[in-house]
């Protein structure tokens, strides 16, 4: 029997040649719309992965802003009155404070202690007075009272002048007064007749301190103190408003979770679109 086709068969195998470049030819159109679509699918599952990540942090940052700034209070109101961070062994630093009340003719306290000077603490006010002797003038007596305004004390200086009663001091150095001229018709001439101070006067020293480290028992109580107040009222904030933080992130995620399936999709597509034209490729005379 011969092999040689016939011309039908021939016709034949002609028109299926014809028919599966076409099917080739629509193939390689799909094929290079379906790599313009997944090159594009990547670059939005890129812009995608950075959007849900700036989401996340964004409502991570949501989410713990209560507890950070309940913990930021917590420490600082413990540092106000004297507390030291939670975690860490802080420096304690106290400073020297002189405290002196002085009467000539009553009496005379002086005390000088270390001691810890928060931001709340505040001296007490300086204050002195200074009666110069009576003098007889015109059948009475007169003597002159002198209130002194005295602000924060820098140097010791006003106090040792105070304590050893050095008047010449004061009025050469202390400038700033009120003057009250008093009068009598007689004085006890039993008493001495001389100058009069009463003074109040506290200065804190700076520059004169004492410094250790805090024990470590006073360091794991205040870290507990913290932490528990720090995380109860970041806690009862956060019950407040109520933010659901992690249905936010499931949505989020859901997003990008779209984009990736529409990714895969488009890259199944395009293995299919490859494997028919290779088939097709492959095919003998059309069969």
């Amino acid at each position: 029997m011969s092999k040689r086709k016939t011309r039908k068969e021939k016709i034949a195998a002609q028109r299926r040649a014809i028919a599966r470049k076409e099917k080739i030819k629509k193939l390689e159109e799909l094929k290079a719309d379906l790599e313009k679509e997944l090159r594009e699918q990547k670059k939005e599952k890129f812009e995608q992965f950075n959007i849900r990540n700036l989401k996340f942090l964004g409502h991570t940052c949501n989410f713990l802003a209560p507890f950070v700034l309940s913990a930021g209070i917590t420490v600082g109101v413990f540092r106000l009155f004297g507390g030291g961070f939670p975690f860490h062994t802080d420096d304690i630093t106290k400073y020297r404070l002189y405290n002196l009340d002085f009467d000539t003719k009553g009496y005379v306290t002086m005390d000088d202690e270390y001691r810890i000077f928060g931001i709340l603490d505040e001296l007490k006010s300086n204050s002195l007075v200074v009666y110069s002797p009576w003098e007889g003038q015109d059948g009475q007596y007169i003597r002159f009272k002198r209130e002194y305004k005295i602000g924060t004390l820098d140097t010791l200086d006003l106090y040792n002048a105070v304590l050893n009663e050095d008047y010449s001091y004061i009025e050469q150095n202390v400038t700033d007064y009120k003057e009250e001229i008093q009068t009598s018709n007689r004085i006890n001439e039993d008493e001495p007749n001389d100058y009069i101070i009463q003074a109040s006067l506290h200065m804190l020293d700076k520059e004169d301190t004492l410094i250790f480290s805090e024990t470590d028992l006073n360091n794991i109580v205040i870290t507990i103190i913290e932490v528990v107040l720090g995380l109860g009222v970041g806690s009862l904030i956060a019950w407040k408003r109520d933010f659901e933080y992690i249905w936010e992130m499931q949505h989020v995620n859901r997003d990008y979770n779209c984009t990736i399936k529409s990714l895969n999709s488009t890259k199944e597509k395009l293995e299919d679109t490859n494997q028919k034209i290779l088939s097709l490729t492959k095919t003998k005379d059309g069969r």
